[in-house]
């Protein structure tokens, strides 16, 4: 359980659920929720230019949240958590959210750019990506760096048993699934040819260990302390979704202050800073 004093940092993995989770994010919190802004990984300045718009910031979010950067220094304590994927069925979810935006390469070379994804973001400190990644050194940043790792293929069963790690009467996790795929016809394609498919895995070996790890040792560990009444608790969850709209009026004053302020002054604070270094 985190405290009242804790700020939550959702460490935003591609294609885990994501949009979502940050949909509930912002209603729990409106107002005291930011999705950072940040070129590359999230610094303790982006948390600290945050902060002046955000008074009583209770969560932080974004691709740029990673538990090896530096936001602690600009907070009291801070605790992380993120979602991870079977890393074949994220990779093609990735590939296919890409072309459906703007992605124009094909899935060879797209896939050699973004091999082992999972392991490499948690890597990330500062600067470009890590080149190589390794299993044993991403599971070493779950194990002391992350308070709680949920699947997204468990989401439901996930949110019930964060929502008692936050521990926050105001944090609900009734939700409206955000960002599903219009058009399924590239990963169908994909994952229905057996070569591909090996392709993919050969591509994730790195990912597949961490991701075994998370699932067969820390999410078991996770489901044994939550106790005997999940499955309970999991089926009144369902029973709310779809959610409803709440906080109507706050969620609408913290998107004006999101759009209108944070987000241009932020990419104006990165111009200014980039043109300083």
């Amino acid at each position: 359980m985190t405290r009242r004093a804790d700020l939550i940092a959702y460490a935003h993995v591609m294609k885990t659920g994501g949009q979502t989770m940050c949909d509930i994010l912002r209603q729990s919190f409106p107002g005291r929720h930011c999705d950072l802004q940040a070129e590359g990984v999230a610094t303790q300045d982006d948390l600290r230019f945050a902060r002046s718009f955000y008074r009583g910031l209770r969560s932080v979010a974004g691709h740029g949240v990673v538990p090896l950067g530096d936001l602690a220094s600009a907070c009291d304590s801070i605790r992380y958590f993120l979602f991870m994927r079977d890393p074949v069925e994220r990779c093609v979810s990735h590939y296919q959210y890409r072309r459906n935006k703007d992605e124009t390469s094909d899935f060879e070379p797209w896939l050699e750019k973004h091999a082992n994804y999972q392991s490499r973001f948690l890597l990330r400190t500062r600067g470009s990506w890590p080149v190589v990644a390794d299993a044993a050194c991403a599971i070493d940043v779950v194990e002391r760096h992350v308070g709680f790792v949920g699947l997204q293929e468990r989401f439901d069963e996930s949110l019930v048993m964060l929502a008692r790690w936050v521990g926050d009467p105001a944090f609900d996790v009734a939700y409206r699934a955000r960002n599903v795929a219009a058009s399924s016809s590239i990963r169908k394609q994909i994952l229905g040819d057996p070569r591909t498919v090996e392709m993919i895995r050969a591509h994730h070996v790195e990912d597949e260990k961490l991701y075994r790890h998370v699932r067969d040792a820390v999410y078991p560990r996770q489901l044994a302390r939550y106790g005997a009444r999940l499955d309970a608790d999991v089926a009144a969850l369902r029973s709310r979704i779809p959610a409803p709209q709440r906080r109507i009026l706050a969620r609408a004053l913290a998107a004006v202050k999101r759009g209108v302020l944070y987000k241009p002054l932020a990419r104006a604070f990165h111009a200014s800073h980039g043109a300083q270094a």
